[in-house]
């Protein structure tokens, strides 16, 4: 994907389809309607969106600030000033997390400030956490008082996240290679990435954007979307047998709705073949380890009823 494509992978968000998403899109067939059930971080939908294969997508998914972030940032409204959230220590993220009501700036730090973006537990570990905030202010304010303040002098004519995220990589390679100063060294070779710039700078590519046309928002359980026979339906539920906990997921429930669903053209994602369906399509191994330490098969499903 292309840098400029990027803002397609949508919010920094557990089981976002990003990697997936274009060959997902390139798969399904065309029509008038096209609706992403579970929309999660609205990578499927804002690359159906931008594909021009239907007349309408609807982003749909339960979680009414996930959606709501997603739909402030493409029409700037609330605007959000990303620099703000370059900088978030373990206690004001927990503060975010167990002190704040639910909105959509909450949804915005406990994203982007999350370890694989599970929206609970803080981006790093207690062993790492001092160096990585470091060199954040190194690179944003300079007042670090160590000679990682070279860094802001360095990327200062940069006003972007992104520009600077990029400066501090130019900054790195070439501290790497001076031999001389070891114990800067030392350190950077452990620092090889900043987690919640890359995730802010794609939020950033969002604000860019116009006001996608095609693309509606929707804050329904799937129970309660109205779909017609002609439309093309894609769903990515919780995975089976994945291990993770989605607050009383029941996949019986799942295949019942399946089952009455009106539409025709019904796509699934999974690592299981379900009941009632063929493999559509196979999609790959999904880059990131699972639970147990293997990479495992991506389907795209075909409901056959």
């Amino acid at each position: 994907m292309k840098n400029s494509e990027k803002w397609m992978r949508g919010l920094p968000y557990v089981g976002n389809k990003g990697q997936k998403a274009q060959q997902i899109i390139d798969i399904l067939p065309s029509g008038g309607r096209f609706i992403d059930v579970f929309g999660g971080g609205g990578s499927i939908s804002l690359t159906a969106a931008s594909s021009g294969k239907w007349n309408a997508v609807v982003y749909n998914d339960r979680r009414k600030t996930v959606v709501n972030l997603l739909k402030a940032l493409i029409e700037d409204n609330p605007h959000f000033d990303l620099m703000k959230y370059v900088y978030m220590n373990r206690e004001t993220f927990y503060n975010w997390r167990d002190n704040q009501p639910d909105s959509i700036e909450r949804t915005l730090v406990l994203t982007v400030w999350s370890f694989s973006n599970n929206m609970c537990d803080y981006l790093w570990g207690k062993k790492i956490e001092k160096e990585k905030l470091q060199l954040t202010r190194a690179l944003f304010f300079g007042n670090t008082g160590t000679k990682l303040d070279d860094l802001y002098s360095y990327a200062k004519n940069e006003t972007s996240i992104a520009g600077k995220y990029k400066m501090f990589h130019k900054w790195r390679r070439e501290v790497m290679n001076i031999s001389s100063r070891y114990d800067l060294l030392q350190q950077l070779s452990r620092l090889d990435q900043l987690e919640q710039l890359q995730r802010l700078s794609r939020l950033d590519q969002l604000q860019q954007l116009q006001q996608l046309q095609q693309l509606e928002y929707s804050t329904l359980d799937y129970h309660d979307l109205i779909i017609r026979p002609d439309d093309i339906v894609y769903c990515d539920p919780p995975y089976v047998n994945t291990g993770l906990d989605y607050g009383g997921w029941d996949p019986d429930v799942f295949y019942a709705w399946l089952a009455a669903c009106p539409a025709k053209q019904i796509y699934i994602s999974e690592y299981t073949k379900l009941p009632h369906t063929d493999v559509a399509f196979y999609l790959g191994k999904k880059h990131s380890m699972t639970g147990v330490g293997t990479r495992r098969e991506e389907l795209l499903l075909k409901y056959v009823g």
